[in-house]
């Protein structure tokens, strides 16, 4: 950041008059987030409100980067505060965090994530460190904490007449009802629908169960699952799910991660993720996991016939990477990745196949990453790619299917 020169006057001429108009200073405010406990490169949504009114600026959002900082110009006396994660949603922004009020000097405020359940609030305070700017012009430092808490304060718990304003009309009315209910405040961990029969679409009943939310527990001071954790879930999650569940004839689902505030990048902490860990229908149950491609450990998922041709492609990988430019090393390579895919292809259970593509096509889901396969983006031409679980990403959705919902306004 360039630290400006304080100007108090300046001098303007107007007709051959010389006059002297007084311009006020304006001080330098940096917010700088520290998010290293959890994910370094977190992409936190933001708004900055100067005087209560936000400022939009170009484009629908706007989210750390790599310097970690939020930077702005103020007057002297200014009122600066923050809006984040999807509380930067323009519909909601109801808890301004980090409010601080600019005095003579610049301003720089070091916000610090911390685990645990602790009772810290979004005030700053006076650091206790020395300005490092010599000069007339001085630097005023706070620090504050961003904690489970305040992640719960910045992320917005969705009522039943937001989610019903949102979801589609066209939706079956008893998946409708099943979503709302989610929001009114369930009473159980397990929720149940009856769809009747429609033309030749026979009558279902659903259940989705839904897991005790650790991260949250673990990290806020007050949590239900019910009552916190749920309805801070984008609506079309839910939705999404439920429909395309009943469009491929899963009648059984087991949810283990919704909102949660401090674990993995920002889609879930934004209330804009949700993972499955199971599915069912009358004839089978199907556990999403494949743990054991890489260390080869026997998994129902994984076929003697696909862990030999991966275990090929591993091996050819590896050689093709000591000789990149040696052609046959590379065709060997090619042909073992096209076996290895082709097996995959052949196991992977049709439930899960056609949940996928259903899920794939609907309007709200933007990603879907899974044991089988890694789509980053469902709306482009680009095809989904094998989850080999050799990248961090690959082999954190070894065990759960995970969607991403889109929302503009917020991510």
């Amino acid at each position: 950041m360039t630290w400006p020169s304080p100007a108090a006057t300046v001098t303007k001429t107007v007709d051959r008059d010389t006059c002297t108009v007084p311009v006020c200073i304006r001080c330098n405010v940096c917010y700088e987030f520290d998010t290293r406990l959890t994910n370094r490169d977190l992409a936190l949504p933001y708004r900055v409100s100067l005087n209560g009114k936000v400022l939009e600026g170009a484009g629908t959002v706007r989210k750390l980067g790599a310097s970690r900082k939020i930077t702005l110009q103020a007057e002297p006396g200014s009122r600066i505060a923050l809006f984040l994660n999807s509380d930067v949603h323009p519909k909601f922004r109801q808890s301004p965090v980090y409010e601080v009020v600019v005095g003579a000097n610049d301003v720089h405020i070091k916000i610090t994530e911390k685990k645990g359940q602790l009772r810290d609030g979004p005030v700053i305070v006076p650091s206790q460190h020395k300005s490092p700017t010599p000069g007339p012009r001085r630097l005023d430092t706070y620090e504050a904490s961003l904690t489970g808490d305040i992640w719960m304060k910045i992320s917005h718990r969705y009522t039943e007449a937001e989610a019903d304003e949102m979801l589609a009309k066209d939706i079956p009315l008893e998946i409708r009802d099943a979503v709302l209910r989610i929001y009114a405040g369930l009473k159980s961990v397990q929720l149940q629908l009856h769809i009747p029969a429609r033309g030749a679409a026979a009558a279902m009943k659903m259940n989705l169960r839904f897991q005790e939310a650790d991260n949250a527990t673990k990290n806020i001071t007050s949590c239900s699952l019910l009552r916190d954790v749920l309805p801070r879930t984008h609506p079309h999650a839910f939705a999404a799910l439920m429909t395309e569940a009943y469009a491929a004839g899963v009648n059984d689902i087991s949810v283990t991660s919704c909102w949660r505030p401090m674990l993995g990048s920002i889609v879930h902490r934004a209330g804009l993720g949700l993972d499955v860990v199971a599915i069912a229908n009358d004839h089978q149950t199907i556990k999403l996991n494949r743990i054991g491609l890489v260390t080869g450990v026997a998994n129902p998922n994984i076929t003697q016939t696909e862990q030999f041709h991966y275990k090929k492609f591993i091996e050819s990988d590896k050689l093709s990477s000591k000789s990149p430019v040696q052609p046959t090393t590379n065709l060997i390579k090619k042909e073992a990745k096209r076996e290895w895919e082709q097996a995959l292809e052949t196991g992977e259970p049709a439930l899960v196949s056609i949940l996928r593509q259903r899920l794939e096509k609907h309007i709200h889901v933007s990603q879907i990453f899974d044991p089988w396969y890694m789509d980053a983006n469902t709306k482009d031409l680009s095809l989904k790619t094998p989850n080999t679980q050799l990248s961090a990403n690959e082999s954190l959705h070894a065990n759960h299917l995970h969607i991403t919902i889109k929302d503009s306004h917020i991510l």
